[in-house]
């Protein structure tokens, strides 16, 4: 009997596939400004909506926090 791979959170939900693109590109965004707890905020939301869980992913971002000047 061959495997069968059960499909994940990200491939039922095309909404949320699309979400978990644009943090993954934010994160890339802020790394590439230097903004490196940013780009760990953002790839934090991506890895919740990978497991499932929206709630943490969905919570605002509070940029004054993590954004540093140089």
């Amino acid at each position: 009997m061959p495997y069968k791979r059960e499909k994940n959170f990200l491939e039922l939900n095309d909404e949320y596939h699309l979400m978990y693109s644009r943090f993954l590109k934010e994160a890339r965004v802020w790394n590439g400004m230097g903004q490196y707890w940013l780009a760990r905020e953002s790839n934090n939301r991506a890895s919740a909506l990978l497991n499932g869980n929206i709630e943490d992913a969905l919570k605002p971002i509070k940029s004054e926090k993590y954004y540093s000047y140089l």
